[in-house]
């Protein structure tokens, strides 16, 4: 990969919960795909803005749709596709919880007619995982911005959130930023960039070749 480059940028961040942003208030009349209308969804993915995977929820508005089953389809913190099935609909003004998080989600359905309205939308993010880039790239720099009162680290691995390690930046335990020199060929990640920001950071930009 040559030294000169297109740069690009991402932003690592927390982001608070959206409970109608994959999907606006509707009901079915049978089994169907809801549709993804909420203010988290472009070109028909929703994403909740973190660029981290986080978990999805179902909530009812004053109808019983326990004896309905959903499911959620989108890709994973490694940005693979991943399906969680057989989600029991939320009771009365209640809310389900997806178990897995997800990076994207693509479609959410339901086994059977609603008898009311529910929204699907996203928790406040749940892990501190993302893609940075999902082919070989170079990073070449980083500004963090460190909470107050917790030490911790960003870590980027190659290949996937459980590959090889290629770089660790410490966060400090007290509040400010964080900007490490990185020379200037970057790291190299040659089968994807996956970043972990860990405990103690508020927020991660990350500089890449993309």
């Amino acid at each position: 990969m040559a030294n000169v480059s297109d740069v690009k940028s991402k932003l690592f961040k927390a982001v608070g919960a959206d409970p109608n942003g994959i999907c606006l208030a509707q009901t079915t009349s049978g089994a169907a795909d809801l549709t993804l209308n909420g203010a988290q969804v472009t070109d028909d993915v929703a994403a909740d803005g973190s660029n981290m995977a986080t978990t999805v929820t179902i909530t009812s508005a004053g109808s019983d749709e326990s004896g309905d089953a959903f499911e959620v389809v989108g890709t994973d913190a490694n940005g693979d596709a991943q399906t969680e099935s057989s989600i029991t609909g939320p009771g009365v003004s209640a809310t389900v919880t997806t178990t897995a998080a997800f990076l994207t989600v693509t479609t959410v359905s339901v086994d059977g007619a609603l008898t009311g309205n529910v929204t699907v939308g996203f928790t406040a993010t749940t892990t501190t995982t993302g893609v940075l880039f999902a082919g070989r790239t170079r990073v070449r720099g980083m500004h963090g911005v460190s909470d107050s009162g917790t030490a911790g680290a960003l870590i980027l691995r190659n290949t996937s959130q459980s590959g090889t390690k290629v770089m660790e930046i410490d966060a400090p335990a007290a509040a400010g930023t964080v900007e490490p020199f990185i020379p200037d060929n970057g790291v190299l990640c040659s089968a994807g960039a996956y970043v972990d920001i860990s405990t103690g950071y508020d927020s991660v930009t990350m500089f890449y070749d993309g």
